[in-house]
């Protein structure tokens, strides 16, 4: 076969402006993660499949693989404000699915640890002269 042949497809199906790191992008800056979920730390992946008509509008979409029901919620609500770009079929109205995993993960807070030492005095001495010391760590990880 000749190298430079490019295949050519009659039907063209509609991108998210920007590829598929833009797409992700945009469900990472605009999932909000339910409450009732974050209180029962419900972490998982929510799949949602829609379609997108001829002007790059979703006009369907369904769960397909369910996590809960308020995420399944805002998985539905996140994939309905998607606006893809209209491919150029020669003036023909065609509907194209997709499918998209949307993972709701609960950001782990950074641990602290207190450490406090107190240094004791050895001898008891006849007058105090000064307050015993204290030491306070404070270590993140």
């Amino acid at each position: 076969m000749n190298e430079s042949h490019k295949e050519k497809r009659f039907i063209k199906r509609p991108e998210y402006p920007g590829g598929k790191s833009a797409l992700l992008k945009y469900i990472s800056d605009n999932l909000q993660y339910p409450k009732d979920a974050m209180e029962q730390k419900i972490e998982g992946t929510v799949r949602v499949w829609y379609e997108v008509d001829d002007n790059g509008d979703v006009v369907d979409s369904r769960i397909i693989q369910s996590l809960f029901p308020s995420c399944d919620k805002e998985a539905l609500r996140l994939v309905s404000t998607l606006k893809y770009s209209r491919p150029k079929n020669m003036h023909l109205r065609v509907k194209t699915s997709f499918t998209i995993s949307i993972r709701f993960r609960l950001k782990k807070a950074a641990q602290q640890v207190t450490i406090q030492y107190t240094q004791a005095n050895p001898t008891k001495p006849a007058k105090p002269t000064s307050p015993t010391e204290t030491y306070t760590y404070t270590i993140n990880y």
